[in-house]
Formats: structure tokens, sequence, C-alpha cells
């Protein structure tokens, strides 16, 4: 049976739920290390991981992108928390090869996770299969497969102890995920949603400068209008044919609807409170 994760990556996560079915929970945020920071501290959130522990269940701390601004608070950071009884020996996930580095760094044993934000596709792009949809077949395969699967990079990241990869899912990067997996790495796949991309700030504090971040307000979805876009500028008509992405910002994060593509075959879902 395959494992299904429940992501803790808002600090209104409710920690009353009975949930039933979930193996495995993942704390902390995959892009936002402002929101990171509040989650991993917030005493709520940490006892319910703990009483997790204790059932059985397996705690993931998951480490986001770091700006430079960031990095010694960042740094830290994480040598707080993972010297909570919580995360001891739990696998940590990254999104960010300087936080890599230098977890691995201070503790070499330590198993990682790559998140999504380090493994890239053009299958993952809005529109990522028109982009090659006319080349020949071979070409076709290999611009589907996944960033990392060559033997330099896997040999690499085994380097730096990392045996998982969590990451989006569609119909042209299901084979060279599956090639993962048979090389030992276990894959994990997020069913919530589709993560297009990562922005500088949270769309929230770019609306005014006299915005704080609540840590909360940007957990509010703002749907996207690409076809407005599109010809917003009056040099483009849409095309009749032309089916646009359904999309939308959460935080700092440019998501979409996951894909209806079959992932039975992986060693875990992701799922997250929407």
């Amino acid at each position: 049976m395959s494992c299904c994760e429940m992501r803790i990556d808002q600090l209104n996560f409710p920690t009353e739920v009975e949930y039933d079915g979930i193996h495995a929970f993942g704390i902390g945020h995959e892009s936002c290390v402002l929101k990171f920071i509040r989650i991993v501290r917030e005493a709520r959130l940490l006892e319910f991981a703990g009483r997790q522990r204790v059932s059985g269940k397996e705690i993931r701390l998951v480490t986001p992108f770091v700006p430079e601004r960031h990095l010694n608070e960042m740094k830290t950071v994480l040598r707080e928390v993972l010297a909570y009884p919580v995360f001891a020996d739990c696998v940590v996930v990254v999104n960010d090869l300087g936080m890599m580095n230098y977890i691995h760094r201070i503790d070499e044993t330590r198993r990682m996770c790559l998140g999504r934000g380090l493994i890239a596709c053009f299958d993952y792009a809005p529109w990522g299969r028109h982009i090659y949809e006319h080349e020949l077949p071979s070409v076709q395969k290999a611009v589907a497969q996944v960033s990392l699967y060559d033997d330099e990079k896997t040999a690499l990241f085994r380097h730096y102890q990392v045996t998982e990869v969590e990451t989006d899912l569609t119909d042209g990067s299901v084979e060279s995920l599956r090639e993962l997996q048979k090389e030992g790495f276990k894959v994990y796949i997020h069913r919530s949603s589709v993560l297009y991309g990562t922005q500088r700030s949270c769309y929230i504090r770019r609306r005014s400068s006299d915005q704080t971040c609540s840590g909360v307000e940007c957990e509010q979805i703002e749907k996207i209008e690409p076809y407005q876009l599109w010809d917003s500028a009056g040099f483009f008509e849409v095309p009749p044919d032309t089916e646009f992405p359904t999309m939308y910002l959460r935080g700092n994060q440019i998501c979409g609807r996951v894909y209806d593509t079959i992932c039975d075959w992986a060693d875990g879902t992701i799922l997250r409170m929407e």
C-alpha cells in the first residue's frame, strides 16, 4: 500500500480532525521562508506533529527555497528545529540546493527528499506539451523527462543522502519518474495542485507596501485569467481552439489543477488542505 501524506503548510491547519488514511505529515513550507519559520515554531502544530509521531505516523520536515537575505536566519532555524525530538531521524524535503548542502554538512546521515521546486520538466509548464508536440517522437520522449534523470545527477544526490523525490505528474513525465523509481528513489506525487512557478514575494504583499505578513491572508486563492492577459495589449487574438489552463495565485506560488494522470505505481501521494 502506498503512503498518503498530509502537508501541514498553513498556520490555521486544523489539528482537531481525525486524519484516517493518512500515514505521514509533512510540516513546513516548500516555497516561502517566512511561512516556514512561523510554522515550524508554532507550538500548536508541533504538538500535533508530536502526537502523530507517537501514534506511529511518519513526520517529515519541508523546507523552502531560501533568498540570500534570509540565509543566515534559515540556518539558525534549521539547527534549532532539527534538534526537536519530533524531527529526530526524519526525512527533510529540500527545495534549495544550498540548503541541501548545508543540511548534509551539519548532519551527514540525514536522509533528504528532493522537493518539486528542484525538479523541472517541459511538461510542468502550463502549456507544456504544446512546446514540443510537433517534434519527432524520440525528441518528445527526451524533452519530457524530468531534469534529474541521468547517472551523474543521481550519483550527486545519492552522495547527499537523497533517497526520495516529490513532484507533480503529467502523462509525459511518467516514464522517466518510473525509471528513477527503478534506480531506488522513492517517488511521491502531489495530488492537490500543480506548481507552475514560485514568485519573489506573495501577491498579497505586492498589493500594498504597508501589507505585513500574517501568514494567513496569503492562503486566499486568486484566480488568474490567462486569456485576458493574452490579448490585453491588443496585439493578439485568442485562437478559438486554444485551451487555457486553470491557474491561480496562492502565497508566492503559481498553481494549477492536478492533471488526470494515474499514479497508482508511485510510492506515495501528497495532499494539502485546500
